[in-house]
């Protein structure tokens, strides 16, 4: 009876050895394209290259600027540059294009707000990240005209909304601030073809700067009193020439550093360019070249950059630093940063163009 029990042991041992081997439905081996999808060890699926909690991050696309040549998609795209889903097709909102995409803590929860243009009026749709529960958020004819085209979330809960006159103000309460743009042409400032705003603290002091894509004047980038409107500067920046405009920037907070995506003018300078800047109170400065696009991966040279898709993101895990680029070549390449150079993560873009990258208007990273 002794030995019938041990036997009975090792049949049952060898029965869920070979249930532990086929349980997942099939064997995964060195061949086997599907192998990323399975842990042959205990039949899970994997995750793909992903260190740590901290570093699983999704990047979403938005396509639809220009308006007349966009796809109306934003779509969600892994760290490896894969398809995970589209987000949003605005077929449903008839001649609408996604411009911006940007994620908001609010009581309800994080929320995804969409930022839309149809050529004569703007609006903000919000939804859950994953796109459900999908609805229009808040429109303003008057302030979402005339080319409204980036949003960028406040700390005070509102929103910056950069249209071709200027750059709009909304509260937390979603409602315009003021009766005309809050920051516009004025006192050395120019806004007659906003491409891009970015809101930032200095000692408890609230600033904004617009950047404009108009021939005269060139290149100009303006900072103004965020809690007044009022322009402190409004200069063409040393360092890029005047022959490149502004097409879009990011702030990175905790290196109080600018970083200015530039479009060539004209063939006397025939690549893209990100810079970096410092910000005071008073002034931008300290121009610092990153990135010289002279492979001409981002952009060619036109007479109107401003109205060539772009954008710029920027983001960090405890293993990396990066930037997107979103370029007028449908396409979004990555770039390492150290925090004095930028440079190529590979030879070839994170994401290519396909039926669902056409005329990017937006690139945004979010932690998972």
């Amino acid at each position: 009876m002794h030995i019938s029990i041990r036997a009975l042991i090792f049949v049952l041992i060898g029965i869920l050895a070979l249930l532990s081997l086929t349980s997942c439905g099939k064997k995964c081996d060195a061949g086997d394209t599907e192998k990323v999808l399975y842990n042959t060890d205990n039949c899970t699926v994997e995750n793909e290259s992903v260190s740590s909690i901290s570093d699983n991050y999704s990047i979403y696309v938005s396509s639809g600027f220009p308006v007349a040549s966009g796809v109306g998609i934003v779509s969600r795209w892994n760290q490896q540059g894969k398809l995970i889903n589209i987000v949003r097709d605005y077929a449903g909102n008839p001649g609408f294009m996604p411009q911006t995409v940007v994620f908001q803590s609010l009581t309800s929860g994080m929320k995804m707000l969409l930022l839309a243009f149809n050529g004569t009026v703007g609006e903000v749709d919000i939804a859950d990240p994953d796109g459900s529960n999908f609805s229009q958020y808040f429109q303003n004819s008057t302030a979402m005209a005339a080319g409204t085209r980036r949003l960028t979330a406040t700390t005070d809960g509102g929103y910056l909304i950069t249209r071709t006159a200027g750059v709009e103000r909304f509260n937390s309460a979603k409602q315009r601030v003021g009766a005309a743009a809050r920051y516009l042409t004025g006192g050395g400032c120019t806004i007659t073809a906003g491409t891009a705003a970015v809101q930032l603290m200095l000692s408890g002091s609230e600033y904004v700067i617009a950047s404009n894509g108009a021939t005269s004047p060139n290149n100009k980038v303006n900072l103004y009193n965020g809690a007044t409107g009022g322009c402190i500067s409004g200069v063409a920046l040393a360092g890029p020439a005047t022959t490149m405009w502004p097409v879009d920037m990011i702030y990175i907070t905790e290196e109080n550093k600018l970083l200015v995506l530039y479009y060539p003018f004209t063939a006397s300078t025939t690549n893209a360019q990100i810079w970096s800047f410092d910000v005071t109170p008073t002034a931008i400065n300290n121009a610092t070249l990153l990135f010289n696009d002279t492979s001409g991966d981002i952009a060619t040279v036109s007479a109107t950059p401003g109205s060539l898709s772009s954008s710029l993101a920027y983001y960090r895990t405890t293993s990396e630093r990066f930037v997107l680029v979103g370029t007028n070549f449908r396409s979004v390449i990555k770039l390492n940063y150290d925090g004095s150079t930028l440079s190529k993560a590979a030879t070839t873009p994170l994401i290519f163009q396909s039926s669902f990258v056409k005329a990017i208007s937006n690139v945004t990273v979010v932690g998972n």
